[in-house]
């Protein structure tokens, strides 16, 4: 029996590495490598995918561009750009609208300001009122004062200072002057010319007076006789000056200013005129009771009515004011009857022309 015997190699020297172990140490080095590249891609997208958004689910693209807007984050997208370009399409169109609104309100109600108050109050349909016989007076100014004098209210002895005149109510819109405010500027005579009153030639620099002079007597207290003219002696009048003017209804009006040395004088006088129950345009009158507490602006009144009266209103009413040292007289004649408001109106403006 023959027996195989392999020759020994020999012992293997240790720098001399075998071609099995040679290969066996590659393959453990590549594979140590590929597990360390490995290692280091992974790392690297493990840190990238740190910076990147998580994907979004499926369909999520789909949803409304309204969540997406919600997210301060995302990037919008075509979606997104379209719905804010209708917003803002919306938002314009709203406020164009508004604008519109507001403009015409405001132009609407310009001209509704401008139609109610331009025309009278009485040319408005369903604001006219029935004439209650009250007159249209222009503005209505106080004569300047002398230097160094002061007005009636502000003195002790309430002295009128001013042209006695220009005291006296100017002419309402369409009357007509009669009487002697309807004649050329007279200076004062008789009684009527005492130094307090304004001479023509000291007047002519002065701005233009509605009223006339007069003198002091009968005609300008409108009395029928001289019973009551005494007073004007008595009392020392030391001027006089008229008014008068016939309006559209027909009513006739008499003002009369009566200026005195004092304020006791002008009272006196003031009381005794007012027992004067006629005058010539009225044949009796009476006191008028409910006239008292009449309103007037300054001092105190005394009204009397006709006897005489077309349906419930006298034909003739009179009025005596007293201010300080002036007296005054209002009369209103009407056949048809005298209007009770016109007459309280003339009463009310003439006081408050002494003030």
């Amino acid at each position: 029996m023959s027996t195989d015997i392999t020759p020994n190699p020999g012992p293997v020297e240790p720098g001399e590495p075998t071609s099995s172990t040679t290969a066996e140490t590659k393959q453990a080095d590549t594979t140590q490598a590929d597990a360390a590249q490995a290692e280091t891609k992974q790392a690297d997208t493990t840190q990238t995918d740190a910076w990147t958004a998580p994907d979004r689910p499926a369909g999520a693209d789909a949803a409304s561009g309204d969540a997406a807007a919600d997210d301060p984050w995302a990037v919008p997208g075509e979606a997104g750009d379209e719905a804010s370009v209708e917003a803002r399409k919306r938002d314009h169109k709203r406020f164009w609208q508004v604008g519109a609104a507001v403009l015409t309100t405001v132009v609407l109600g310009a001209a509704t300001a401008v139609a109610v108050t331009l025309p009278d109050r009485t040319d408005l349909p369903g604001l006219a009122t029935p004439n209650d016989g009250r007159y249209a007076f222009p503005e209505l100014t106080l004569p300047p004062l002398p230097a160094g004098a002061s007005a009636p209210a502000d003195n002790k002895l309430k002295k009128h200072t001013a042209d006695l005149r220009g005291l006296l109510l100017p002419l309402p819109k369409g009357a007509v002057g009669t009487g002697p405010s309807a004649a050329p500027n007279a200076s004062p005579s008789g009684a009527a010319s005492p130094s307090a009153s304004a001479s023509p030639s000291a007047s002519a620099t002065l701005p233009p007076v509605v009223g006339r002079w007069v003198p002091c007597d009968r005609d300008a207290m409108l009395a029928k006789d001289d019973k009551y003219t005494k007073f004007l002696i008595s009392d020392a009048c030391r001027g006089a000056a008229a008014q008068g003017w016939t309006a559209k209804d027909g009513t006739r009006a008499e003002l009369r200013l009566f200026r005195f040395g004092s304020q006791d004088e002008a009272s006196n006088f003031y009381s005794g005129v007012n027992l004067m129950t006629a005058t010539k345009d009225i044949e009796s009158s009476h006191v008028d009771i409910a006239a008292f507490g009449y309103p007037v602006a300054v001092g105190q009144v005394n009204v009397r009515d006709s006897d005489a009266k077309s349906g419930d209103r006298p034909t003739g009413r009179i009025g005596w004011l007293q201010y300080g040292d002036v007296v005054g007289l209002v009369q209103l004649t009407n056949p048809q009857g005298v209007p009770d408001q016109a007459f309280r109106q003339v009463v009310l403006l003439q006081s408050a022309m002494l003030a």
